[in-house]
């Protein structure tokens, strides 16, 4: 009896576990401006077209553009959320989390981005809910 409550128990957690769990995608190490471990995350079975991580990749890139020199900030870490229209037309940068300072830059360089280039077809619907991106400089 104790067997069956503990798988039911055991089920039912992984379940809800799984229920709207993000995918953590890495940029990659030889991304110019971008440091180990920053990334991006789609829902999971959303990541289907090779162009989202490169579309992604592009955002971030604007973004450490806009911001110039970040050395200060190397290895800390801001988490946003950006959405845009079919256009690339920023709807709404949210700060999910991170290092204050850091995301103070991040979030004024994001919100000078009125524009974005336009995102692949398939990811239009996703861009205008968010796209999460997590921002480490080296």
């Amino acid at each position: 009896m104790m067997k069956k409550i503990f798988a039911v128990s055991a089920l039912t957690l992984i379940l809800n576990a799984c229920s709207g769990t993000q995918l953590g995608v890495g940029v990659g190490t030889g991304f110019p401006g971008v440091g180990v471990g920053a990334g991006l995350s789609f829902p999971i079975g959303q990541k289907d077209v090779p162009n989202d991580e490169a579309y992604a990749q592009n955002i971030i890139k604007e973004i450490y553009d806009q911001i110039g020199d970040t050395r200060r900030y190397a290895g800390k870490l801001c988490t946003i959320r950006i959405a845009t229209d079919a256009e690339g037309v920023v709807l709404d940068v949210t700060r999910l989390e991170g290092d204050e300072s850091w995301c103070d830059q991040v979030m004024m360089a994001a919100t000078q981005l009125h524009q974005v280039s336009a995102p692949p077809t398939a990811m239009v619907d996703r861009l205008q809910h968010g796209l999460t991106l997590d921002l480490i400089p080296k």
